[in-house]
C-alpha cells in the first residue's frame, strides 16, 4: 500500500479544519491535527504549506492563515439546469431550485427563454402538478441574446448619463468660478 505524501496530508488536513474554521485555518492548528510535536516539524509544515500556496493548491489568507483554493471551472448555474433538463427531460421550477441552487425567479426566466426558443413545453400532468417537458433536444444550451443585448444598452445609456453629468459638473464649477471673480470685483 502506498503512502500518502506529507503535501497530501496537509491539504487534505486544511480542507477539513477549513470546513469546521469558517473557510481558513491557521497554521498552529494544522500543526496540532497533525501531531507534530517538533519545531523541524512545525517548519517542515510551513514549508509545505508555503509550497501548495505558490503552486496554487491553497491560498494564503493572511499570515499564517490558509484556506483551499477555490474550484475553478465550476459550471454556471444556467450550465446546470441545461444539464438537468437533458438529463431528466421533465423538470419543474422546484427541480431547478432544489438541484441548481438558483431562485424561483431565475428558474422561471430561463424556461420562459427555452418555450421562446421552442426547446421545451409547459405540461400539466394528471396529479395537478405541471412541469416542463424537453421537445427539442439541441446540443448547445441556447444563450439569451436578447438580454444581453438590453443589458449592453443599459449600460451605453448608463455611460452617455455619467458623460452629461461629468459635463454638467464641469460647467456648474465654470459658473462657480465667474461668480466668485465677480464678488471679488
Amino acid at each position: 500500500m502506498a503512502q500518502q505524501s506529507f503535501a497530501k496530508t496537509v491539504s487534505d488536513t486544511l480542507q477539513a479544519a477549513a470546513q469546521s474554521g469558517g473557510g481558513e485555518a491557521d497554521a498552529n492548528k494544522l500543526s496540532c491535527l497533525l501531531h507534530l510535536q517538533t519545531r523541524k516539524d512545525h517548519k517542515r509544515l510551513l514549508n509545505t504549506l508555503s509550497d501548495l500556496a505558490r503552486s496554487g493548491k491553497i491560498v494564503r489568507v493572511r499570515q499564517g492563515v490558509y484556506a483551499p483554493a477555490p474550484i475553478a471551472g465550476q459550471p454556471d448555474k444556467r450550465e446546470i439546469m441545461w444539464r438537468l433538463l437533458k438529463m431528466r427531460r421533465r423538470v419543474t421550477v422546484d427541480d431547478l431550485v432544489e438541484m441548481a441552487d438558483v431562485s424561483h425567479a431565475y428558474a422561471n426566466e430561463w424556461l420562459r427563454l427555452l418555450v421562446k426558443r421552442e426547446v421545451v413545453r409547459m405540461v400539466h400532468l394528471l396529479d395537478g402538478s405541471g412541469g416542463w417537458v424537453l421537445i427539442n433536444n439541441c446540443a448547445e444550451m441556447p444563450q439569451d441574446s436578447d438580454k444581453a443585448e438590453r443589458l449592453r444598452n443599459l449600460r451605453l445609456k448608463k455611460k452617455k448619463a455619467l458623460a452629461r453629468l461629468d459635463s454638467i459638473s464641469t460647467a456648474l464649477g465654470e459658473v462657480r468660478q465667474l461668480l466668485q471673480t465677480m464678488e471679488e470685483k
